[in-house]
């Protein structure tokens, strides 16, 4: 396997208590990039609250509500990769208290989830979403982490 060279630029907010550590982030987040064969490049990621995210979603994406994580792909060439996540703490805790499991797993899924799609995968279509929840539990399997067995892999709320 080709070594890691993957930049990992974590922003925790300041009023923001985040679940994981930026170690575990970056590690959660190389380790989707290596999953879709990306070994160098850069992400940012901004760990945050659910006004913020809101205000993010309604500034770039025109949706006027908060949400679990944003994408932004800056392009990839080769095995190089380049983007950003903007994450909620306030929605992954809500969402994992509903779902009955620790909100640094949620917080997990929605990192692979985002960094999914700056690598190239998208969820529009029913085919395309398949292949990206079967992704989301490799990942997440690799990471140790396994889904709730009431939890189809379609199930989760990214």
């Amino acid at each position: 396997m080709p070594s890691h060279n993957i930049t990992v630029d974590i922003l925790i907010d300041d009023e923001v208590k985040s679940p994981l550590s930026p170690k575990e982030i970056s590690k959660i987040v190389t380790t989707a990039c290596a999953h879709r064969g990306f070994y160098r490049g850069q992400i940012g990621v901004r760990v945050t609250n659910d006004p913020e995210i809101h205000q993010i979603n309604q500034t770039h994406l025109q949706h006027d509500y908060p949400t679990d994580v944003i994408s932004f792909d800056y392009g990839s060439e080769g095995d190089r990769i380049e983007g950003e996540l903007v994450v909620s703490v306030d929605t992954a805790s809500c969402q994992a208290q509903e779902l009955g499991w620790e909100v640094e797993k949620e917080m997990a899924l929605y990192l692979i989830h985002g960094t999914l799609h700056v690598a190239g995968m998208d969820d529009q279509d029913p085919t395309l979403r398949r292949d990206m929840r079967q992704a989301e539990t490799e990942i997440l399997s690799q990471l140790g982490i396994e889904l709730p067995e009431r939890l189809s892999p379609d199930g989760s709320s990214t």
